[in-house]
């Protein structure tokens, strides 16, 4: 899997904005990382009160947000359903970001309306193994 993809640019020509929402700052940090590199312009909020915050500026609204499930406060479910109820956000892609087993990120993926999901260990894991992997010998 690798990571993300490197960034197409959008119709306007502009990067793409992805809005990271994550109470784990490490977490948004290491994704924010990897998305930076592929192209990506890139904001982080660790709650959704910050999340809204960005997402109502029309020069800070992303074209996705990448989204984990459990926050306190409200949930990413909760704000999932706000973004995707809200007709001024109706052109934002949301992915649920989350260490749920897939058949419950599915499940909340379905009933929150969200656009998809990525398992969070995926994400993770093929980024640290990424950094932590020596460059790899030439094929014979």
């Amino acid at each position: 899997m690798g990571g993300f993809p490197a960034a197409p640019m959008t119709k306007s020509g502009k990067k793409p904005r992805i809005l990271i929402v994550d109470d784990s700052e490490m977490t948004a940090r290491i994704i924010e990382a990897d998305l930076v590199t592929k192209g990506f312009e890139v904001h982080i909020a660790d709650s959704a009160d910050k999340a809204t915050k960005i997402i109502l500026k029309k020069q800070t609204r992303p074209d996705l947000v990448l989204l984990d499930v459990r926050m306190p406060n409200v949930n990413g479910e909760q704000f999932c359903r706000f973004i995707k109820s809200n007709s001024l956000f109706k052109g934002i892609k949301v992915l649920l970001c989350s260490g749920e087993n897939v058949e419950e990120l599915q499940r909340i993926c379905r009933e929150a309306g969200a656009d998809g999901y990525v398992p969070k260990d995926a994400v993770l894991g093929n980024l640290v193994a990424k950094e932590l992997d020596p460059v790899a010998p030439p094929s014979e």
